[in-house]
């Protein structure tokens, strides 16, 4: 059982992955959990080359009987094999008691929290999801049918397709199943209506995958990463009782980057969707068109390369129209190398969650037991942070010893200057680029929520002013202290 989470800590390039390589001992037996297959893929190769024996359990790589978690439990059972590769999915699904005696080596920080959502027909409710429901909590989360237990748990583990019949499985009803067969999570069914006016059923899912308990059983426990000790794992473990042993790894670089931020952002304020899909009326647009502000920034972004070759990422609702010299790039590029002859990037990114997905936040946050401030930077740092610095590290800048300069165009100011602090500040922030954010009309929600802030911040003064402090402030209105030292400014 471990009770230290070792985390190599180190910017892309530094060779994390290539160090648990050539500390593999002949004795021992190891599992390596990837974030993604191409990842992993690319893994296999190196072990290749160093001819080290593995067995890849993941989708497009196995085709033996039964789903990968499956496999994965047997492959753990068994221990024939001295190296198990999975992904971070799989891990999250696996019985954590098969780990016991394994060295577990995770790459990049695993995502804790699941918040999702999917709509079907009332009348496809009834007959794929329903059978296996038998009641609701107190709080209408849907509890597992007893007589089709045994039958969720081997749907559960044969996952997307029945390798025996080739007979693909509902995909919300195995989320639905992983749910309610989880003690971490919770789903709800909602009656709705669609697009369309029929009658639909609204199926939510709100949770943690709680990695800990792999920590509890595996023989030793690291995490390979930059800064993955402000992840949600990393800060759940520490309140579970585990201590991190920190090892940092630092590049050695030549080349200079430079970094552009394309909006000027307030200081404690962040860019939204809603910002960057802003009209020049104010107004805000429900899709991507050449006239919103993201699309003038990207505009900026584009003049300013002047055809030189670039690699852009952004979430799935921004859709420039890219020159051929500019090419999409997944959104999740974690230990992907294809890139490394590109000197430029451009990342359109913004880490606020969604309005439906900041309630269910606060509630997995509760659960998991950390603060809700410290879980909301965790949250913030895996979306926003690390995304930043993956991405811009996929050019040469991964490169170790590299004379060659690289440029880095992002949203904002505040993410300018984080990403200097990935590059240990030896970089240049150029705004040339960078102008004020866009003039908004204001909606009914956003006056109620400026009232509601204007209150607090009465409220706060005025306990200030009869001599509390800060801190007793935040305890009388329930807020962090970062937001009293806000209020009070």
């Amino acid at each position: 059982m471990a009770t230290i989470v070792d985390v190599l800590s180190g910017n892309p390039g530094v060779g994390k992955t290539q160090t648990f390589i050539e500390g593999i001992d002949p004795a021992k037996r190891y599992v390596y959990a990837s974030p993604t297959r191409q990842l992993a893929k690319e893994v296999m190769q190196r072990l290749d080359q160093a001819e080290k024996p593995y067995m890849p359990i993941f989708t497009g790589q196995t085709r033996d009987v039964g789903s990968v978690i499956h496999q994965a439990n047997k492959a753990l059972g068994d221990k024939r094999t001295p190296l198990v590769i999975i992904t971070h999915r799989c891990l999250a699904s696996v019985k954590p008691e098969l780990l016991a005696g394994w060295e577990l080596f995770i790459d990049e920080s695993p995502k804790s929290e699941e918040i999702d959502h999917a709509m079907m027909l009332s009348r496809e409710y009834e007959r794929v999801i329903a059978p296996y429901v038998g009641d609701c909590d107190d709080d209408g989360g849907l509890i597992i049918n007893e007589f089709m237990l045994e039958e969720a748990w081997e749907i559960h583990a044969q996952g997307i397709e029945d390798a025996r019949n080739k007979r693909p499985r509902n995909k919300t009803l195995l989320m639905v199943l992983d749910a309610m067969l989880s003690p971490t999570k919770t789903v709800t069914a909602t009656p709705n209506r669609n697009d369309k006016g029929k009658d639909s059923v609204r199926i939510s899912v709100e949770g943690f995958n709680d990695f800990t308990k792999c920590f509890d059983n595996a023989a030793s426990v690291t995490i390979m990463g930059a800064n993955v000790d402000r992840s949600l794992v990393a800060r759940h473990a520490v309140r579970k009782g585990f201590k991190l042993n920190i090892i940092k790894k630092k590049m050695l670089r030549k080349g200079l980057p430079h970094i552009l931020p394309l909006i000027r952002d307030q200081e404690g304020a962040y860019v939204s969707k809603r910002m960057l899909m802003t009209m020049p009326d104010g107004s805000v647009a429900t899709e991507w068109n050449s006239e919103c502000f993201g699309s003038h920034a990207v505009e900026r972004a584009l003049r300013y390369i002047n055809g030189n070759p670039a690699i852009f990422a952004s979430h799935e609702w921004c859709k420039p129209d890219l020159p051929k010299h500019v090419e999409r790039t997944p959104f999740d590029t974690r230990g992907l190398n294809e890139w490394k002859d590109k000197r430029i990037s451009i990342h359109i990114l913004h880490g606020n969650p969604s309005p439906d997905e900041y309630g269910p936040a606060v509630r997995i946050l509760q659960k998991m037991g950390i603060p809700l401030q410290e879980g909301k930077d965790a949250m913030r740092w895996a979306r926003e942070d690390d995304q930043l610095s993956q991405f811009a590290h996929r050019t040469s800048a991964r490169i170790e010893d590299s004379e060659e300069d690289t440029w880095h165009i992002v949203t904002s100011y505040t993410q300018a200057r984080k990403l200097a602090l990935d590059f240990d500040g030896s970089c240049l922030i150029d705004t040339c680029l960078m102008v004020d954010p866009p003039e908004r009309l204001a909606t009914e929600a956003q006056d109620k929520r400026n009232m509601e802030r204007e209150n607090l911040a009465t409220q706060a003064r005025t306990l200030k002013a009869q001599g509390m402090s800060q801190r007793a402030i935040a305890q009388q209105l329930d807020i962090s202290l970062g937001k009293v030292n806000k209020l009070l400014r």
